[in-house]
């Protein structure tokens, strides 16, 4: 099952900014959920890529930040499934792996870009600033 959503709303220009965050990770998908959540968007976690279509297909989302390895898919997979059925959200991955050959993979495939794994929270700030124009870090 995939989360209902989880806000805090301390940016008001970035809160009406949905996030849906794929990752089979449990401890990183909530710590990341509340790291975007405290930046004010509005989070939604599934702990893999069938949970995240499920929820891709009961709602619409700004971002998908997505893992690339998951048991059930990979996030390249999902990013093809996203691009076939969406016209919307952004796809961002995430890797541990991640290195200048994946992250031109997943760019020639439609992904916006790859974050390394861990993800830092200046790289989201980074990354929100310029996916959202009118982003500020709270």
């Amino acid at each position: 099952n995939w989360h209902a959503p989880r806000s805090r709303f301390r940016c008001p220009i970035m809160s009406t900014r949905s996030i849906l965050i794929a990752d089979d990770d449990r401890a990183l998908c909530e710590s990341l959920s509340e790291a975007i959540a405290d930046l004010g968007c509005t989070t939604c976690t599934a702990r893999n890529g069938n949970e995240a279509i499920a929820a891709l297909s009961a709602r619409s989302f700004d971002l998908l930040l997505s893992d690339v390895d998951m048991p059930d898919m990979t996030g390249f997979q999902l990013l093809s499934w996203v691009h076939a059925h969406q016209p919307e959200p952004q796809v961002v991955l995430m890797s541990a792996r991640a290195d200048a050959s994946l992250i031109a993979r997943a760019r020639a495939d439609g992904a916006i870009t790859m974050l390394p794994k861990p993800v830092r929270i200046t790289d989201l700030n980074i990354l929100f600033a310029q996916l959202f124009p009118r982003f500020t870090s709270a």
